[in-house]
């Protein structure tokens, strides 16, 4: 099943999510896993090229496909001196 960029998802466990960038797979929240997802945050899967911004925080964790998804971080921009 596809995963369309703009859905908006709901999962039990009070997690919220954006998909900024869809593909094919299938994204699913494992409320029972070690973690928390934080409001902002944005989560990828490197074999379906997804990504989901967080939009309501949960203890647990994201997953694509069954493969947890790894948290992107923040570009680094150069410092103007």
């Amino acid at each position: 099943m596809a995963t369309q960029s703009g859905s908006r998802l709901k999962f039990d466990g009070g997690a919220e999510l954006v998909v900024t960038k869809g593909g094919e797979g299938e994204v699913d929240f494992d409320g029972g896993g070690e973690g928390q997802l934080q409001i902002g945050k944005r989560y990828k899967d490197e074999d379906t090229g997804i990504e989901v911004l967080v939009t309501k925080a949960a203890a647990g964790r994201l997953l694509c496909n069954g493969a947890e998804m790894a948290q992107l971080q923040p570009k680094q921009t150069k410092s103007a001196d």
